[in-house]
């Protein structure tokens, strides 16, 4: 599997982030789904909708705030959030994806720019060790429908699916780093769902270990998931105990 994982970082590999010559930049992409009868439907992708008038109507009536601050309220409820993902340190290129990331793309969207705006389109976050935790300031509109950002978000796809980066939200990311926990440590999740701080937590106990050797800490978790998604979580788990045998 590590071959098939550090072929993605040849550098004869074409590179994912920069937006091909041939393609053109005046024509809105469709995805693309396959149905069960094996035909192939074409779909515009269309934003999310952030109204619920049965929502506002709940909530007014709740009174938790004043009528006059209502609008400024749902206003925040309604800005997207930004897109963070988190660099799995289980996997065996990991430092790979760093470097990818802080001396290729940051340079390349500088340098080409997206929708005039001037703001810094990822950075990793300051307060997570190693800068293995990263924030987009793109919307996930942007993602989707700029041809710049485009190949970019196809390669976090790929590295999630592969198991190389994690996608969480920054906050949830917090507690397991308060928990400062250690290789000889023992942690319980109360409430895995989906389960990426209790993956989170594993991964900190196994960097912290002495290369090549087993913590002797454990990380306990009570799920509530299905059958199918346990079957998949188990064998991250596994994936990462490998790892650190290897």
């Amino acid at each position: 599997r590590s071959r098939t994982q550090r072929k993605h970082f040849r550098q004869s590999r074409e590179n994912v982030w920069k937006r091909s010559k041939h393609d053109d930049s005046g024509e809105k992409q469709d995805s693309v789904t396959t149905t069960n009868d094996g035909n192939k439907e074409h779909r515009h992708w269309e934003p999310f909708a952030t109204q619920n008038l049965a929502f506002d109507d709940y909530y007014k009536e709740q009174g938790i705030l004043p009528t006059e601050e209502w609008d400024t309220f749902i206003g925040f409820l309604r800005t997207p959030l930004p897109a963070a993902f988190r660099i799995n340190s289980s996997a065996q290129c990991y430092v790979d994806i760093r470097t990818k990331l802080e001396n290729d793309f940051m340079k390349s969207l500088q340098a080409e720019g997206v929708d005039g705006s001037e703001i810094e389109g990822i950075k990793p976050l300051p307060w997570y060790p190693e800068n293995l935790a990263w924030q987009s300031n793109f919307s996930r509109n942007q993602l989707r429908k700029n041809q710049i950002l485009e190949r970019f978000h196809e390669f976090l796809k790929l590295q999630n699916e592969i198991g190389n980066i994690t996608r969480q939200e920054a906050v949830s990311m917090v507690p397991p780093l308060f928990l400062d926990v250690r290789p000889d440590h023992f942690a319980l999740d109360m409430c895995a769902a989906p389960g990426s701080k209790t993956f989170q937590l594993l991964e900190m106990i196994h960097h912290l270990a002495e290369p090549g050797t087993l913590p002797s800490g454990m990380v306990f978790f009570l799920p509530y998931l299905s059958l199918h998604v346990m079957d998949v979580y188990a064998a991250s788990l596994f994936s990462c105990e490998l790892s650190a045998l290897l």
